[in-house]
């Protein structure tokens, strides 16, 4: 093969190549700019804004999956009564991580968001009792915190507390139904306190 011919069939092939006439950008600046933002984060964490805590907690979470971090930023702010910390922390505790895993634990912290109007950790403790993940399965307990969950505008609640009723007496739903109405969470409402009276509708 002539010399230009070879020339072309490899300027060709290399032109096929992927990345070989305009490779990636380095990865290098995604890192350097993430490090810049943690760096700013914890900055504005470190002057005590519970929400600012958080953030960075849930960036060391589901960014950098430095779990221990995202523990120890979570805990300053729920120190704060941060309730998306307290449920963040629900969640670490369950899995187990950064942290050692610990039903009973989970559970304190998930009511804990729950007694600041936490709609997911009210579902959260709902599937606890229903499943009996650290407590002993308990529907009426379940029916309760899903039924809370439902009032404080978790639709899956509604879909829960209307199956597990499928399974329940007649005298169990007004049992957990009374419970629902009597629990008093640190910032509910009475606007709130009204839907947990709605009558069950199978689905």
């Amino acid at each position: 093969m002539p010399t230009s011919l070879r020339m072309f069939a490899a300027l060709a092939i290399v032109s096929t190549l992927p990345g070989c006439i305009d490779p990636p950008k380095s990865p290098y600046v995604q890192v350097h700019e993430l490090v810049a933002n943690i760096d700013e984060a914890q900055a504005a964490a470190e002057r005590g804004s519970p929400e600012d805590q958080y953030r960075l907690g849930l960036r060391y979470e589901q960014s950098l999956l430095d779990y221990g971090e995202a523990v120890r930023w979570y805990r300053m702010a729920a120190i704060q009564q941060h309730s998306e910390a307290f449920y963040r922390l629900c969640l670490l505790s369950d899995a187990g991580q950064g942290v050692p895993q610990d039903y009973q634990e989970a559970l304190r912290w998930c009511r804990l968001a729950a007694d600041h109007g936490h709609a997911r950790a009210m579902f959260t403790i709902g599937d606890y009792f229903e499943t009996g993940r650290g407590v002993p399965k308990d529907s009426v307990h379940a029916h309760q915190w899903y039924n809370l969950a439902a009032a404080n505008g978790y639709e899956e609640g509604v879909k829960r507390r209307n199956r597990l009723a499928l399974n329940m007496t007649p005298s169990q739903i007004a049992q957990a139904q009374f419970q629902a109405r009597n629990w008093r969470g640190k910032y509910q409402d009475a606007s709130q306190r009204m839907h947990l009276d709605q009558p069950f509708q199978p689905q």
